[in-house]
């Protein structure tokens, strides 16, 4: 015999509950299509890579802005004060303008395990600062600029050099390009060349040695910290030097220190946002900073760039943004 049929509400809320289990999984086996779908992972993974190229280019042009103001204010309000003083008293007022942001994190400068190579680089910067100050004053800005950016390809030959990494044969002759881009800018045996000209091309490697040393650094210590050191170590490093030729300070001059302290600040601090994305876009956008110290020195210095400055300036930005996107492959096929 059959067995009769029940009503038993048991029954029924179980066969209710397996419809249910039933009719909700056809909508999460449709998100689960949608979730591997190779297409939108293409689509979001080409969005984020543009966002990314974007916040790099966007970072360094801001960037590469603030330390042509940097350039122009030297030029405007401190021609009259010593490079040593104004040195110092950027780097200490930059100081004091980072201890709010870092906070306690300050003391680790004394007691970091790192403190000597902190120490090194502050020297390396301080001196290279002090050369490119010398320089601003004495050369047209396109020409500092133009030889400033030889600093990546010394801090390729440093990284050979010092740390082991191999140089081939397409770096090596991005690195001689370059060389013969800041000749074409010097024109030597045609032209008289100045002596702040040897001095911003003292400025390049000593500011490439700062840079390879601050990449050891990010093992150990954050962005932040990084830069609250180098200021607070130039600082140190600048003071007695200063106080030896101390001068009386104009308004001018007060101006002056203000307006590269706080746009050297940001502009360290954008330069190191600019490298949180892809090494080419960043460098690309460092053409950005000839352009604006060509324009500032047209507009308030009367300084119209030689052919010649302008094309070994090309030359020499051609041959770096070179070596820096073969950097970012490597380091992108690298695991």
């Amino acid at each position: 015999m059959t067995p009769p049929r029940t009503n038993n509400p048991a029954d029924k809320s179980s066969q209710d509950k397996k419809q249910s289990g039933e009719t909700a999984a056809a909508p999460s086996e449709g998100i689960g299509d949608a979730k591997s779908d190779p297409d939108s992972q293409t689509d979001l993974t080409a969005t984020e890579r543009a966002r990314a190229v974007r916040a790099a280019l966007g970072w360094m042009v801001f960037s590469c802005l603030m330390f042509s103001l940097v350039m122009v204010s030297i030029r405007l309000f401190l021609v009259d004060l010593p490079s040593e003083q104004s040195v110092f008293l950027r780097y200490l007022i930059g100081a004091g303008m980072l201890l709010p942001w870092i906070g306690r994190s300050a003391l680790c400068v004394v007691t970091s395990q790192v403190r000597g190579l902190m120490a090194l680089r502050a020297f390396l910067h301080g001196v290279g600062v002090y050369t490119w100050f010398f320089g601003v004053l004495r050369i047209p800005l396109a020409e500092v600029n133009a030889m400033l950016n030889l600093g990546p390809v010394y801090a390729t030959i440093g990284a050979a050099l010092f740390m082991g990494e191999k140089l081939r044969i397409r770096r090596i002759a991005a690195i001689l390009i370059s060389f013969c881009g800041a000749l074409i800018i010097i024109k030597p045996g045609f032209a008289e060349i100045n002596v702040g000209t040897f001095a911003v091309l003292i400025t390049a490697p000593l500011f490439a040695g700062s840079d390879l040393i601050a990449k050891r650094l990010k093992i150990y210590h954050d962005d932040k910290l990084i830069i609250f050191s180098l200021s607070v170590g130039i600082a140190a490093f600048m003071a007695v030097p200063a106080i030896n030729v101390w001068q009386p300070i104009t308004s001018m001059n007060w101006i002056g220190i203000m307006a590269i302290s706080i746009a050297a600040t940001i502009g360290h601090i954008t330069l190191m946002r600019s490298f949180r994305g892809p090494m080419w876009a960043a460098q690309t956008g460092k053409y950005m900073q000839l352009l604006f110290v060509v324009l500032f020195g047209i507009v308030l210095f009367d300084e119209v760039p030689a052919i010649s400055t302008l094309i070994g300036a090309l030359v020499v930005l051609g041959a770096v943004s070179y070596i820096a996107v073969r950097e970012g492959r490597s380091r992108d096929v690298a695991p």
